[in-house]
C-alpha cells in the first residue's frame, strides 16, 4: 500500500511517499520516495556543530550560556567504504544525558549527496519521517528520561556515478519548545524563536569502484 505523507514543518518542501518495505525484519521500515533529485543536494546541507544552539547571533550574545533542556551523546556508524550504486546504512543510537526528560526532539540527519530518490529508514512504532530544510528528520513519539536511549537507522542508495566521499552527519536535533508550543511545527517554532541544538556525528564513506 503506497499512501501521501502529509508534510509539515518549514519550506522547502519534498512530496514524499511511504511504502511498506518488506525485506527487513524490523517491525518499521518504511521507504520514502523523493520527487525531485535536483532539490536534494541544498536542502540536505546546512552546516551544523554538534551541540551548537541554532539561534540567531545576535539571540545567543544576549544569553551570556545557553544550555539545552536536554544533551544527547551520540554514536553512529557506518561503512568506511562503498562501492558507486551500493547502499550506505547509517546506524545511530543516542542517550539523553539530561538534565531534563526529553520530549520534542528529532532523530535524522544531513545525508550524503548522490544518493538516489529512495530513502529507508528503520525506527520506534509511530515514527513519522520528512524532509526540511536541513536535512531528514524524524519525530519519534516517545519521550526520554534521563539516560534513556532511543536508536534508528538510515539507508540510502548511492547513485552509480557517485565519486569521492559520502559525508552524512546524523544524529538528534532537540528542541526546548515552551508549555502551549507542542502542536506548532517546527517552521513556527524557529519565528517564535525556540531554541533547538543539533548533536551529529559526521559518518565518511570512501566511494569506490
Amino acid at each position: 500500500m503506497v499512501q501521501n505523507f502529509p508534510l509539515v514543518g518549514e519550506p522547502p518542501f519534498l512530496p514524499i511517499v511511504l511504502r511498506r518495505h518488506t525485506l527487513m525484519r524490523h517491525p518499521i521500515v518504511k521507504i520514502v520516495g523523493l520527487a525531485t533529485a535536483a532539490p536534494l543536494a541544498g536542502a540536505l546541507f546546512l552546516a551544523a556543530a554538534p551541540a551548537a544552539s541554532a539561534a540567531p547571533a545576535s539571540t545567543a550574545a544576549a544569553t551570556a550560556k545557553a544550555e539545552p533542556y536536554s544533551s544527547f551523546y551520540v554514536v553512529a556508524k557506518g561503512p568506511k567504504k562503498a562501492r558507486a550504486g551500493s547502499r550506505i546504512t547509517y546506524t545511530v543510537g543516542a542517550v539523553n544525558r539530561g538534565p531534563h526528560l526529553a520530549d520534542t526532539y528529532f532523530v535524522g540527519g544531513q545525508l550524503p549527496k548522490g544518493i538516489e530518490r529512495k530513502v529507508y529508514y528503520s525506527a520506534p512504532k509511530g515514527t513519522e519521517c520528512a524532509f526540511f530544510s536541513d536535512g531528514f528528520w524524524c519525530v519519534v513519539p516517545r519521550a526520554l528520561e534521563v539516560d534513556d536511549a532511543v536508536s534508528f537507522s538510515v539507508t540510502v542508495k548511492l547513485k552509480k556515478g557517485a565519486r569521492g566521499t559520502a559525508l552524512a552527519r546524523v544524529g538528534v536535533d532537540q528542541w526546548d519548545v515552551p508549555n502551549g508550543a507542542e502542536d506548532l511545527n517546527r517552521r513556527a517554532w524557529k519565528e517564535l524563536g525556540v531554541k533547538h541544538w543539533y548533536f551529529l556525528k559526521t559518518v565518511k564513506t570512501k566511494i569506490v569502484r
